[in-house]
């Protein structure tokens, strides 16, 4: 039982009110925290912002003379992919578009959807920019950047006896 000190007498609803006050804390903690498509902020949470951004899933190879990154981009047009390679950065963006019209007994239902992916690989040698090459094939964007000083790779390595 709650017993509350600015009140001389015991009320039964003070701990429906503090398991309510933790509940709508955890919901809030749950909206605000970051998330698959990226943090949220503010008031109400932005739910009805027009654009969500998410991080696409990416894999990075060191193939020694280049890199090569694959990266999902589900659902995005070629055209609508943007990539950019500094000597030490990659920055991919994608957007996806997606507008559907309905028409029912005379009203018009139009819905709209803008998404997209956004991401920022740092890479841990100096790479040619300008030599970069890219390629977009069913949802899944493969780069390959030559890089500046490559380095030899010495096969599957050698073979260590243990004593």
């Amino acid at each position: 039982m709650v017993w509350r000190r600015d009140r001389p007498y015991w009320d039964p609803f003070d701990i429906m009110r503090e398991i309510q006050e933790e509940i709508d804390a955890i919901f809030r903690d749950f909206m605000r925290g970051p998330r698959l498509w990226g943090h949220r902020e503010g008031p109400a949470y932005e739910e009805f912002t027009s654009e969500v951004w998410r991080e696409p899933f990416v894999d990075i190879f060191d193939r020694g003379d280049e890199f090569v990154i694959t990266a999902e981009l589900p659902g995005v047009r070629k055209e609508d992919i943007k990539v950019r390679v500094t000597e030490d950065a990659v920055y991919i963006e994608a957007q996806v578009r997606r507008e559907k019209e309905l028409e029912r007994e005379g009203a018009i239902k139009i819905e709209r959807y803008y998404s997209g992916y956004r991401r920022i690989i740092r890479l841990p040698e100096e790479v040619i920019p300008e030599k970069t090459k890219a390629k977009y094939n069913n949802g899944v964007l493969e780069i390959r950047i030559p890089k500046k000083h490559p380095t030899k790779k010495e096969g599957d390595g050698f073979e260590v006896k243990i004593e």
